[in-house]
């Protein structure tokens, strides 16, 4: 295989501080370098990626802080920089074939995962920090699920993918080199995931939130609990585990949801503003939180913080082009 690596623009200097907070959507990152991100974001126009669909923290191989990000565009598939806050930092790698990325995720083993939309090659990991890719095997009955939306793993070699496509999760536990379904949820509508705490979240979207506390390493299907969302029709999308039995999800109409148990049941807190009016102004499409305070971004390019654990949110900053933001992570490697 030949993979080619792009790295446009030039006298590109170290930021003297390295973000603790990056969202991004389309060709806009924003980011901050406070501990309670609640004001100073910044926002930098990223020249090397059409638009992002996703973004991990991770390391590279000297063990520098490193976001990779991965875009729809074929020859703009996965991107990585170690200095986000600066144009023109971001390496590019073009894996062979067709089908971009649509979710990408670090492992605390230095794997990466990246999922694609994709007929036969849906699945992808890396075990040199991105440099190179390979096609994972994916074995299923029925038709082959190819539209990845979301990816989660233990840190330790299992991994699970929501494939909308089919409504299909799968599972990997050999580090992403073979996939089988862990369960198939019914339907064709995104799947978000999280893992931490010992226990899988996977959101289906406009119906059920799904729990799954033990993968069996065989082909065999895993037991997954539902439940209902808290609020009728206001089903959850995005999950952040935050401390200790402490879940969040970010569901439609800017509703939060809560946990306490580890996400075995779940409560409504305070919900985001509407600054800007309209049904679905500042949906949450991710959600992200150190372990104290919160961050929820999504459409129209709002910054939501919750240093209080949802009982109050602030509006932090607005994309200057109300670009919508579909990732938001916090610089330390998951799960944690």
């Amino acid at each position: 295989m030949t993979y080619k690596f792009m790295v446009r623009g030039a006298n590109v200097l170290e930021d003297e501080h390295s973000p603790l907070w990056v969202a991004v959507g389309g060709t806009k990152l924003a980011y901050s370098t406070d501990t309670v991100p609640t004001g100073s974001w910044t926002e930098v126009s990223v020249a090397e990626v059409s638009s992002f669909k996703d973004l991990t923290f991770g390391k590279n191989a000297n063990g520098d802080d490193t976001w990779y990000g991965c875009s729809a565009v074929d020859n703009e598939g996965v991107v990585y920089s170690t200095a986000p806050a600066n144009s023109g930092s971001w390496t590019i790698v073009d894996p062979d074939g067709t089908g971009g990325g649509t979710a990408i995720e670090y492992g605390a083993n230095e794997t990466l995962i990246l999922g694609r939309e994709h007929e036969n090659h849906a699945m992808r990991y890396s075990t040199d920090f991105g440099a190179n890719w390979t096609n994972s095997t994916i074995t299923t009955t029925g038709h082959s699920p190819k539209a990845c939306d979301s990816i989660a793993t233990d840190g330790n070699g299992i991994w699970m993918a929501g494939m909308g496509s089919l409504g299909i999760i799968l599972k990997s536990y050999d580090d992403g080199v073979n996939w089988y379904k862990s369960a198939d949820l019914g339907s064709d509508k995104h799947i978000g995931l999280e893992y931490a705490n010992g226990v899988w979240v996977a959101l289906e979207e406009g119906k059920t939130i799904n729990t799954c506390t033990s993968v069996a390493q065989s082909n065999s299907t895993d037991t997954w609990t539902s439940t209902n969302p808290p609020v009728s029709n206001r089903a959850a999308d995005c999950a952040t585990y935050v401390t200790g039995s402490t879940w969040f999800l970010g569901a439609a109409r800017r509703n939060i949801y809560k946990s306490t148990d580890n996400a075995a049941s779940w409560s409504s807190v305070t919900s985001l503003d509407n600054p800007g009016g309209g049904q679905t102004n500042n949906n949450p499409y991710s959600i992200a939180s150190d372990g104290t305070n919160i961050v929820v971004v999504g459409k129209a390019g709002y910054i939501n913080v919750s240093t209080d654990l949802g009982v109050s949110w602030t509006v932090a900053h607005t994309m200057s082009s109300n670009q919508d933001l579909v990732s938001v992570e916090y610089n330390k490697v998951k799960p944690f």
